[in-house]
């Protein structure tokens, strides 16, 4: 029935039982009395949430709330049209979100009364779930304590005598273990939201296949219990994937379309006609018509932020916020706070509640920028929000969801990082879906010219033409700091009229060969620090302490550098001692 109580749907079932004709019964609230009883069906009480009417109507021991507040059972009696009187089963189901329920209803075998009165709750229950049309388990302690004959066969076991007493988890996907094991340990047995999962289990002969369901906490003989209903929905979601797929083509195919006017060039403010970076563009729209995870491969200063922003400006994400996340300048100590957020009073310092970096992305994309660079024991952190979608700010009861996609980037090798162990490789895996490759500016020198019109008019608006000699000039010179670099020198030629490019060694070394020379007092690291911080200090003054130029002459990122200076205590006018 609707949310109005009107009949939607009467199969030949409840035609043969109740003597009423599906023509009858559609578009018709049902009359009463109906079935030789006085009240409504089940499926009405659950229509209008009237728990304490249902329990009147059918007893207090005969009504279930059996999985959540949409899913209720109820036993009672119905007299059918030829003069009969059954025991029955009622369940109903609310279906979506616009208020509508159906109803199933059971002939009840004549020995549950038997069973009821032997007071045996688990044959009560068993008996219930027989008459369920999907999976039914009842999990305590991470335990299998009852299933119905349904579930065996969805997991490919003969009888439930075969599941009794097993982990509920070795059903499950490695992957989805973990997740299984947090909502057990999380389910509220208060909670009035309906929860639901769905997830990836294995059957007896190793075959994998998705199913959904509903989970509600219980008591069960006196100690917390799971109940759960699961249907297996492997072939909807094989459908859906290949919705998606298609979905997929079609939104690659309009992107293209999009862009093709200005695509041999250039995509965003991504330029480029070399056949390396119409391979970045063609990945660049890949991945927008998707929705995995992404990790850009660059050196400093090859645009791997604005391929990160391309990614999401084509995306269905578009609309949500872009938030940036230069990893390498979190502490460790600080993780939690920056990423989950922190409510006001929980530490030090925390003088008001502040949302995190995963709060922040909601519904869009959040970028790791030198993803590489968190700690170890942060990327377990991470890991375990991204698995399972929740979080939980720092002083906060409640955990948090946000649903948003992870675009990465590093300037190493992030899965030779994973082989040796200094990177998760489980966080790896997670991230590394679409991986995009930026070329250095030195295997693209035929962008130099593109690159050179775009910064001196579109970027800084300056209508100076550059000479043959003077493009020569950048087409031998090999960019170690890349497209970054080439920007600042422009910026430099267009404020002085000449080309000044970063010294590469020889007389011009901004290292002086006595700041690396050792005393006994001297370590490694002192000597280190040392020449680190005088070559800061002279080439932020050869550039008269212009953070951006310094830090593209250095091949760094300009937030790498402003740590640097903090750590080493460097502001305007130090001592290169």
């Amino acid at each position: 029935m609707d949310a109005d109580g009107v009949v939607s749907s009467w199969d030949q079932g409840m035609e043969r039982l109740t003597g009423l004709a599906a023509d009858e019964a559609v578009g018709r609230i049902l009359p009463l009395p109906l079935l030789g009883r006085t009240h409504p069906p089940l499926a009405d009480f659950l229509r209008r949430k009237d728990e304490a009417g249902a329990r009147k109507a059918f007893g207090l021991r005969s009504f279930l709330r059996f999985l959540a507040d949409d899913q209720w059972v109820a036993r009672g009696q119905m007299a059918t049209a030829d003069g009969k009187t059954l025991s029955v089963t009622e369940l109903a189901w609310r279906q979506g979100e616009g208020g509508a329920v159906l109803e199933t209803v059971f002939a009840v075998p004549s020995d549950l009364a038997v069973e009821e009165a032997s007071g045996s709750a688990l044959n009560s229950l068993k008996i219930l779930a027989e008459h369920v049309p999907a999976g039914v388990a009842l999990i305590q302690d991470g335990l299998l304590r009852m299933v119905n004959q349904t579930f065996c066969t969805m997991f490919g076991y003969t009888h439930p005598s075969e599941l009794a007493d097993k982990p509920a988890s070795l059903l499950l996907v490695e992957g989805d273990r973990m997740r299984h094991r947090q909502m057990l340990e999380t389910l509220d047995k208060n909670q009035k939201d309906s929860l639901s999962f769905r997830w990836t289990g294995i059957d007896k002969n190793g075959r994998k296949f998705w199913f959904e369901g509903r989970p509600a906490p219980i008591d069960w003989e006196g100690r917390p219990a799971t109940l759960s209903v699961v249907m297996d929905i492997t072939e909807f979601k094989q459908r859906e994937e290949l919705i998606e797929k298609k979905s997929q083509e079609l939104r690659l195919e309009n992107l293209r379309l999009k862009t093709s006017i200005d695509y041999r060039v250039r995509l965003g403010n991504i330029i480029g006609r070399s056949r390396k970076m119409q391979e970045v563009f063609e990945s660049i729209l890949r991945a927008a018509a998707s929705d995995f995870g992404i990790v850009i491969y660059g050196e400093t200063g090859t645009g791997k932020e604005l391929v990160a922003k391309a990614v999401h400006e084509l995306s269905p994400r578009n609309e949500a916020p872009f938030v940036a996340v230069n990893c390498g300048a979190i502490p460790e100590e600080l993780f939690e706070a920056e990423f989950f957020g922190h409510r006001k009073g929980s530490f030090t310092g925390a003088h008001a509640d502040k949302s995190g970096y995963l709060d922040q992305a909601k519904g869009g994309t959040l970028f790791l920028d030198e993803v590489s660079e968190i700690s170890y024991s942060s990327q377990v952190k991470l890991l375990r929000a991204l698995e399972s979608g929740e979080y939980t700010a720092i002083g906060s009861p409640k955990s948090q969801q946000s649903d948003f996609r992870v675009v990465s980037a590093t300037n190493r090798d992030l899965e030779g990082m994973a082989r040796s162990g200094s990177f998760r490789q489980d966080l790896f895996y997670r991230i590394h879906v679409i991986p995009i490759f930026l070329p250095p500016l030195r295997e693209r020198k035929e962008d130099i010219p593109f690159l050179v019109e775009f910064f001196l008019q579109d970027k800084l608006g300056s209508e100076k033409k550059m000479a043959s000699y003077e493009m020569a000039k950048l087409l031998s010179y090999e960019w170690p700091g890349n497209v970054r670099e080439l920007r600042n020198t422009l910026e430099r030629y267009i404020a002085f009229g000449n080309l000044d490019f970063m010294p590469t060694g020889g007389d011009h070394s901004l290292v002086p060969a006595d700041c690396l020379q050792a005393t006994e007092e001297s370590d490694l690291r002192t000597v280190l620090l040392r020449a680190e911080k005088q070559l800061i200090i002279r080439s932020l003054a050869k550039y008269n302490w212009n953070r951006s130029h310094t830090a593209a002459a250095l091949g760094l990122p300009r937030k790498t550098l402003f740590r640097k200076m903090k750590k080493l205590g460097i502001a305007e006018g130090s001592s290169k001692d």
